[in-house]
């Protein structure tokens, strides 16, 4: 009798997903190593400026506050108790979930579908504020370039150094007004990837054309973020220059586009390997990134981990109701309340 074909096995696609992952974080934590060594590093956040590190966090939950000002520009229909909760959410998922501030948006996408915005819109106004977000980030990386460029301290200021991102800075902008330009003209025949990404950029354009103060949020967002890794560089002792680590910031978050659970490994290798670029020493550069990624990690994720929490229960207390169908109306609502 022949035997059966055993079929041979084959690799999944989450499976390479998972494997995929595994590899960039052992890069990235190998690079982290070659930068500086890991004694000198741990000796190094040992004797951090105590001081310092509490203005990291102070600035860092300031960054978070912003973001719940520009959320409500965006997204005013929620009662400000709903919409402070869902930002609060969204933040603690871009801060723990691959991809940043694409989970982000996504979160926001999937937590306000029942607050009466209809998909289009709702998909249109997350991509509207992720554009805003990264247009200002690329905006304010070429300011920091052409600063170095006109001889501000702080900073190296050969053409590679300063000149290289107001280039990319231009071109990315450019190109984004491109982008909006070729789907207006193109009209319903442009792919859809490409209608999709020019809404959002003329939502972020219409908001900006819109002044309110609430847009001060996104400014916020980034600016006090940087001060964060500012002052965690300032409490090794090695304070960088302003415009010097704007534009290492900028291009150290470039990394998260490997898509690393909370950025482990590829945020900390890109940050710290971009402030070495522009002046910082090795041991300083991987200290700093390793407190700052902390801290960034750890005031959203709370945040939104206790912003979480009560929906979780108010959820469980309405399935509860479901099942009991004699509990009365008034009776679910106090209780929902109570543990709300």
């Amino acid at each position: 009798m022949p035997r059966a074909a055993i079929p041979s096995p084959k690799w999944s696609r989450p499976s390479w997903r998972v494997l995929a992952t595994a590899l960039a974080g052992a890069l990235s934590i190998g690079l982290l190593v070659l930068v500086a060594p890991p004694s000198k590093v741990v000796d190094q956040i040992g004797h951090m400026n105590p001081t310092w590190v509490v203005a990291a966090v102070a600035l860092e939950l300031g960054s978070c506050l912003s973001y719940v000002v520009i959320f409500r520009r965006f997204f005013p229909e929620p009662s400000r108790a709903v919409s402070r909760q869902v930002a609060w959410i969204a933040m603690g998922a871009g801060a723990v979930l691959p991809g940043g501030n694409i989970s982000s948006a996504a979160a926001t996408g999937v937590l306000l579908r029942r607050h009466g915005i209809g998909t289009r819109r709702l998909l249109e106004r997350c991509a509207a504020l992720l554009c805003l977000l990264t247009a200002f980030g690329f905006l304010v990386n070429g300011v920091a370039g052409a600063l170095l460029l006109a001889g501000f301290p702080g900073g190296p200021h050969d053409l590679l150094h300063a000149g290289g991102p107001v280039l990319v800075s231009v071109g990315v902008l450019s190109g984004a007004a491109l982008v909006v330009a070729a789907t207006r003209r193109v009209g319903p025949g442009a792919p859809r990837a490409l209608r999709g990404v020019a809404a959002g950029l003329e939502g972020a354009w219409r908001a900006v054309g819109s002044p309110h103060w609430r847009l001060l949020g996104g400014a916020g967002f980034l600016l006090l973020d940087m001060g964060a890794l500012w002052a965690a560089c300032a409490a090794t002792g090695h304070p960088i220059g302003i415009p010097a680590l704007v534009i290492a910031y900028c291009i150290g978050y470039l990394a998260t586009a490997v898509p690393m659970p909370a950025g482990l490994g590829v945020l900390d290798s890109g940050l710290a390997a971009t402030l070495v670029l522009y002046g910082l020493s090795p041991t300083a550069s991987v200290g700093a990134v390793l407190v700052y990624h902390a801290i960034a990690i750890w005031v959203p994720g709370l945040g939104g981990l206790a912003a979480w929490l009560p929906t979780r229960r108010r959820r469980a207390v309405e399935r509860a109701a479901i099942s009991l169908p004699g509990l009365a109306p008034a009776r679910l609502a106090k209780v929902v309340d109570t543990e709300g």
